[in-house]
């Protein structure tokens, strides 16, 4: 049975062990794994997440109803490191604001900054599923971060530090723990989570600035984030930090928006994972990584670079062409970011907020 076994499952564990392991199970049908432990549901890709002794695989594998088993991957938000030296900064001077549409944020979760609040608080709903706290709050940084670049208003600064659609609607998801890392099994509840509540919470755009390393072609997290996209929300994804022909799930997916850092001169960053994916050469677009200043979660501001920056800035332009163009799908989105790129000088495609 291991042909119903992801081969990048078989080649990570000792299948003879009584390690207990997470794995991911599409099923062609519910309730027909009787015996095993299912931990989580995820309806949205007909699968269900499952702790099992890795010894079990081949028993598990050998039900009807499963269709293909494959790794809970470990999951980390993409920064690469942050300064507290504020040098550079992002400008909004746009017509655009993003008023009205509702941007999630897949992460580390979002703290209450000022820059979200006044004079307006646009922090929408907030969806804890790592532990469940009601309110929001980010106990790494790094998803309020990412949510100051995309929709940030700069208040604090006086302008001078605001993110794109400043005035768009936050959503929070927190999937990722405070040491930046967290699992497939939360961010698939996360994702459900979305698909449930999309019509109700007001989601057009989401913002994943995290990766894990694919596992084949049923990779959960890129499946998930397909499904979104045909709920008609635009998912926008971080490609990875890792260089040449290293790119991260979800961002291989030939349905998201997956984005690339440039440094100020333009230039591609050299960090920036990149490759062909289904393909298809990826990222499809770049945008500002290196240096960039946004929200602190515990202070005012602070500097990042990492893909985990570029993203936000793109998802944050998505809500601005959503504010213009509210019944536009996820397709044309992409189609009108990429026709309206810039070429870099490396030749690829770089976000142009002034087109």
């Amino acid at each position: 049975m291991t042909e119903k076994i992801s081969r990048h499952l078989l080649n990570t564990v000792n299948t003879f062990s009584d390690e207990k392991i997470g794995v991911i199970v599409y099923l062609s049908r519910k309730n027909a794994l009787n015996g095993f432990e299912i931990v989580k549901e995820y309806p949205f890709i007909n699968a269900v997440g499952v702790k099992i002794a890795a010894h079990e695989l081949n028993r598990l594998a050998s039900f009807k109803a499963v269709k293909f088993v494959t790794s809970s991957s470990k999951v980390f938000a993409l920064s690469g490191g942050d300064d507290e030296n504020k040098t550079s900064v992002f400008q909004n001077r746009f017509s655009m604001t993003g008023k009205g549409v509702g941007i999630a944020i897949l992460d580390t979760g979002v703290s209450p900054h000022i820059d979200f609040c006044l004079p307006e608080n646009r922090l929408s709903v907030f969806k804890d599923i790592v532990s469940g706290n009601p309110d929001f709050y980010d106990d790494n940084g790094h998803g309020t971060f990412v949510a100051g670049v995309a929709a940030g208003n700069g208040v604090t600064s006086a302008g001078e530090f605001s993110g794109v659609a400043r005035r768009a609607s936050v959503i929070g998801v927190k999937v990722i723990g405070a040491d930046g890392e967290g699992s497939a099994f939360d961010v698939l509840d996360g994702m459900q989570w979305i698909v449930d509540n999309k019509d109700e919470i007001g989601v057009k755009v989401c913002c994943m600035s995290f990766g894990a390393t694919p596992t084949d072609n049923s990779d959960p997290l890129r499946r998930g984030a397909e499904v979104l996209v045909r709920e008609g929300i635009t998912v926008v994804v971080a490609s990875g930090n890792e260089g040449i022909n290293a790119l991260k799930t979800p961002a291989i997916s030939p349905l998201v928006l997956s984005v690339g850092a440039i440094k100020n001169d333009d230039k591609v960053a050299e960090f920036t994972s990149r490759g062909l994916a289904f393909g298809r050469r990826k990222p499809e677009v770049y945008a500002r990584g290196v240096d960039v200043v946004s929200v602190a979660a515990n202070s005012t501001y602070r500097k990042m670079s990492g893909t985990s920056v570029s993203a936000p800035y793109v998802a944050g332009a998505c809500c601005l062409l959503l504010e213009k163009y509210p019944s536009a799908p996820p397709w044309r989105i992409k189609e009108m970011i990429l026709s309206s790129s810039k070429i870099t000088p490396d030749g690829f495609f770089a976000l142009n907020l002034n087109k």
